[in-house]
């Protein structure tokens, strides 16, 4: 974010989606605009890696934490005991976690 002039401001949208080229237009609804104050000159401008960042954060605040379809999935399995556990991989990924956290003394 850039922020100009620093003259205190009643905010205002600007759709400035007429100037920008197609290619590079953000799909967020707020990727066009710029919030200033008319003509006094103060500006700010939303760059594009704050605007993937916002688009990133909605589309995680919108995905649920738990996936139905897997769980239901395992569940099928298991039930018709078909599911396997395969030991090798999950002792590979204990140890490379505690490898990862230097030995449980420092967690990165």
């Amino acid at each position: 974010m850039k922020v100009s002039n620093q003259v205190p401001m009643q905010p205002t949208v600007v759709d400035k989606s007429k100037e920008s080229t197609p290619s590079s237009r953000a799909t967020t609804d707020t990727s066009n605009l710029q919030i200033g104050r008319g003509n006094s000159g103060a500006s700010v401008e939303i760059s594009e890696h704050a605007q993937l960042m916002k688009q990133a954060s909605e589309i995680a605040r919108n995905t649920p934490d738990i996936r139905r379809d897997k769980v239901e999935m395992l569940k099928k399995s298991i039930k018709d005991g078909t599911y396997q556990v395969e030991s090798s991989k999950i002792a590979d990924r204990l140890v490379d976690e505690h490898m990862r956290t230097d030995f449980g003394k420092n967690l990165l």
